[in-house]
């Protein structure tokens, strides 16, 4: 009867000397190169600038002015979207984090309700300052 496992014989008795990839798979190195190149997601991005609008919508309901949507980027994945808002006054820094913090349910329930996804991602918040650089 033909077994499934993978062989676990060791290698070293057929080669004079033995390297750091012997042993090795070579499928596994190829499906890592074609991870590496895949072109970017376009549903994913679809998806954070379609997020973007309706944040921008939402935030201007809120009492903050001036905050702006600066990106909508995933982190790592669809499931947590890192959403970076421009502060354009400094001194505001504080008091737009607090208001942030407890609409943030909200908010996340207004991106669920614009978007159709079976689950909401979650959204995790950056505030910089106004034309400040993010990553």
């Amino acid at each position: 009867m033909n077994s499934r496992k993978p062989r676990t014989n060791d290698p070293r008795p057929l080669c004079a000397e033995t390297g750091p990839d012997d042993g090795v798979d070579p499928r596994h190195e190829k499906r890592r190169e074609l991870a590496r190149s895949r072109k970017p997601d376009r549903k994913l991005d679809q998806l954070c600038k379609q997020v973007a609008q309706d944040l921008q919508l939402s935030l201007s309901a809120l009492p903050m002015v001036g905050v702006t949507v600066q990106a909508v980027v995933p982190a790592p994945n669809a499931g947590r979207l890192r959403v970076v808002l421009a502060v354009p006054d400094p001194q505001r820094h504080a008091e737009v984090a607090a208001i942030v913090q407890r609409f943030a349910g909200r908010l996340r329930a207004e991106v669920a309700a614009a978007i159709s996804r079976r689950r909401a991602p979650e959204l995790v918040f950056e505030i910089i300052e106004e034309g400040g650089d993010h990553e």
